[in-house]
């Protein structure tokens, strides 16, 4: 039985766009290559509701196959970041997302489920809601998170996503069995791949769609 490793929620990024399922259909045509393999790798989809999200990532962890190795939760959609400056100056961050049903505040929301997400790496495919990743890793409790810090064509985004995606699948990291941060003397194979692609081929889109992550101290 493939693993179903793979959560993407998706939202239409602009009033524009007519057709809700685009990215849906960049990522199901990835799929046949993410099943060639001994473990192959299946991808679920789900509408970014801001009602439901939660209870999707938590359904989506609770899998007999996310109870080992790392898992990825993609959250395609219209984004923007600000941030204001709380009590005492601290600085407060808002990454906000158009859902079907609204606006969410993924900074806040991502808190509620945050004890699922040990083994999860989080691609935030939406412009700007990458910045001050750091942030975002920890409040999520994520394994790792993956963003952008500009704002981004959503065809240029999502295919650097897919590459993402497929790069790991290649490189074995979807069929580890156990996720290790990173340590001042292991560099996780998961941030090893990412630091290829933006330093190698993929140097030039990733510079522009201004790609940041994280996978620990």
């Amino acid at each position: 039985m493939a693993n179903e490793k793979v959560l993407i929620f998706e939202a239409p990024w602009s009033q524009h766009i007519a057709e809700t399922r685009a990215t849906k259909d960049i990522y199901t045509s990835a799929e046949t290559l993410l099943q060639n393999s001994s473990v192959p790798v299946r991808i679920i989809q789900r509408p970014l509701v801001s009602s439901t999200y939660r209870k999707d990532i938590e359904d989506f962890a609770a899998l007999e196959c996310n109870q080992r190795g790392p898992n990825f939760i993609v959250f395609s959609a219209h984004g923007s970041f600000s941030q204001i400056r709380g009590k005492k100056g601290r600085r407060i961050y808002r990454r906000k997302l158009e859902a079907f049903d609204g606006e969410l505040n993924l900074s806040i929301g991502i808190q509620a489920v945050s004890a699922h997400l040990h083994r999860t790496i989080v691609i935030l495919d939406s412009c700007a809601v990458g910045t001050e990743i750091t942030s975002f890793y920890r409040a999520s409790g994520a394994a790792g998170v993956i963003g952008f810090d500009e704002n981004v064509d959503w065809v240029d985004s999502t295919m650097f996503i897919l590459a993402i995606l497929l790069r790991f699948h290649s490189e074995d990291v979807m069929g580890l069995e156990r996720i290790r941060r990173t340590t001042k003397k292991t560099v996780s194979r998961a941030q090893r791949v990412l630091e290829g692609m933006t330093q190698g081929s993929w140097k030039s889109l990733a510079k522009s769609l201004g790609v940041q992550y994280y996978f620990g101290p």
